[in-house]
């Protein structure tokens, strides 16, 4: 089974969390879905089974251990990976013997979680599945190649255009220069979603943090297609996004 072909729950109820996890793993290829409670995600999964659930245990209404004593008694069992804030041996010990068959404490880095994704997926899949293995925690064949070190991505903010480092310009629209506007003001540093959405001049709400991740997803999509570059915007899990290459703001252009 690949990333693509694997389907994966976010069970999380805490929404900046949720659309982290869930922000990466669709750029990561897989087919992931969030819920904010384990109602929600057992009446889904119900009726399209899961490959994999990300659980949290300190869900609203019904813990995270609750749910997956449920999924361990049900007719289709998905690989259970915990992330939780509780981070006992007690904790850990109560969480496996459930059957969670890994316990992460949130905090964790997206790349060590998608790691143990992986690592369950490969093993939950491997019967009888020798010729559709997962690829290892490395970058899928559909990952472009990242820009060279030296080069930089710059935003000419008041025309509305990014330059890449090999050269090309791509036009934006203003919300997609508005977004990465403060990102690449400060390549490295995580920029709070709240921060984001001020500077595109939109409200701190559930539609509009949406809107933002849906709008970093399309510019990811957008660069891959114009130019075969990796746009390297990264979600920071629990603190908003990241712009992790060489990257500037400049006025725009004279030719």
């Amino acid at each position: 089974m690949k990333p693509d072909n694997a389907r994966i729950a976010v069970v999380e109820d805490e929404r900046n969390l949720r659309a982290d996890l869930l922000d990466f793993l669709l750029w990561r290829g897989f087919a992931a879905e969030g819920f904010g409670s384990g109602e929600a995600f057992e009446a889904a999964h119900a009726l399209h089974p899961f490959d994999l659930v990300l659980l949290d245990i300190g869900l609203p209404w019904c813990s995270g251990l609750d749910v997956a004593k449920r999924l361990q008694a049900g007719p289709s069992t998905p690989g259970i990976v915990v992330l939780t804030a509780f981070g006992s041996d007690e904790d850990r010990l109560a969480g496996l013997t459930v059957g969670a068959d890994a316990y992460l404490v949130k905090g964790t880095s997206l790349q060590i979680i998608e790691a143990t994704c992986l690592s369950l997926l490969r093993r939950l899949h491997s019967n009888g599945a020798a010729a559709q293995t997962v690829p290892g925690a490395v970058p899928t064949a559909s990952s472009a190649a990242p820009p060279a070190a030296h080069s930089d991505w710059v935003v000419y903010t008041q025309i509305w255009q990014l330059g890449t480092p090999t050269g090309e310009r791509l036009h934006l629209t203003h919300q997609e220069t508005q977004f990465l506007n403060p990102l690449l003001q400060h390549p490295g540093q995580p920029v709070s979603r709240t921060t984001l959405l001020k500077g595109m001049g939109k409200a701190d709400t559930l539609s509009n943090l949406r809107n933002l991740d849906n709008c970093a997803s399309r510019l990811r999509r957008k660069v891959l297609a114009a130019c075969t570059l990796e746009l390297p915007v990264r979600p920071s899990y629990g603190r908003g996004y990241t712009f992790t290459g060489a990257g500037r703001v400049e006025p725009p252009w004279t030719t």
